[in-house]
């Protein structure tokens, strides 16, 4: 039922990295959109029977819940926010999928996450999660309506049978697919020799270029030789030294190349400004190894596109 000729990119939206970069991931809660972000009834979603809470009985469950509440925040799930459009649902937030129609999302099995709409263009949608055999999956389905400003938010957590995002007055052109993964264990046994390549250890050579294919699931090296094929290798540098990192090849979503300090904190303002494959791709920095450096990551998807670097040589504080 997909239109052959609409433009899906794939996405990542992951947990990890939520808590810092503004323009990725970590910019996509907004908390003035959620009436209260314990209260499992958002906007929109159908509620459960008996899911009211009751007044708590004494101080000591008061100071409880309240310390449950600010981990909730910490750990608040991503959100990924779509506009309704009758030729389909356009992404807004976050960054890697803005101005994307269907966007493909890829979701790991077992994370919660928030996917809804907040604009729309004064027709009557909804937003459901269905099944491959186009069935809705835990009654995840909002009802119909006309209001642009009325937000609907679903929650969930994702599972293998999650297929497609859809609206169901229009599902033969708002439909978008779920690709929903089972996480690596990187330190199993069971890992093949690629997978257990993620992170390898590499010594660059000062001066010289390091070249990465930007993809969704990882940064894939492409020169010098001993990065070839490895995903999010981990960068030996040497104190003072100067080198070129950057990607030249992408998957067709959008992508920037950063370095962060241990912080996750841009250094110098080391970072390029999100690009697709459609535009000018050949994102390169040039700078000193320094020792606060240690990571280079793609903001839009942070959590399968960073790697560390390691400095050498640096004289300690």
């Amino acid at each position: 039922m997909t239109n052959p000729d609409r433009m899906t990119r794939r996405t990542v939206v992951r947990a990890a990295g939520l808590a810092t970069a503004t323009a990725a991931l970590a910019g996509c809660i907004d908390e003035s959109s959620v009436d209260d972000p314990d209260d499992a009834d958002d906007a929109g979603s159908q509620p459960s029977d008996g899911q009211a809470s009751e007044p708590d009985e004494t101080d000591d469950e008061d100071q409880s819940n309240g310390d449950e509440a600010a981990d909730d925040t910490e750990a608040a799930p991503p959100r990924i926010e779509l506009r309704g459009e009758l030729d389909g649902w356009r992404g807004l937030a976050p960054a890697g999928l803005e101005g994307d129609v269907n966007p493909t999302l890829t979701l790991e099995v077992g994370r919660t996450y928030r996917l809804g709409w907040t604009e729309g263009d004064g027709l009557g949608h909804n937003i459901e999660i269905r099944a491959a055999d186009d069935t809705v999956v835990d009654d995840l389905s909002t009802p119909v309506t006309q209001k642009p400003g009325e937000e609907q938010w679903l929650e969930f957590e994702a599972t293998e049978e999650m297929a497609a995002y859809v609206c169901k007055p229009h599902e033969s052109n708002m439909r978008g697919e779920l690709s929903v993964e089972t996480p690596v264990d990187r330190g199993s046994e069971s890992a093949d020799d690629e997978e257990s390549a993620d992170g390898q250890e590499v010594r660059i050579e000062p001066g010289s270029r390091v070249e990465f294919r930007a993809q969704t699931i990882e940064w894939e090296g492409i020169a010098p030789a001993p990065v070839e094929g490895v995903p999010n290798p981990t960068l030996v540098l040497e104190d003072g030294e100067t080198y070129e990192l950057g990607w030249t090849e992408g998957d067709g979503a959008s992508h920037n190349i950063e370095i962060r300090n241990a912080d996750d904190e841009v250094i110098d303002d080391l970072s390029t400004e999100p690009a697709s494959e459609d535009e000018p791709t050949d994102q390169v920095l040039t700078f000193e190894a320094s020792a606060e450096m240690a990571a280079y990551a793609c903001a839009p998807h942070v959590s399968h596109m960073q790697g560390e670097i390691r400095i050498e040589g640096a004289t300690p504080e």
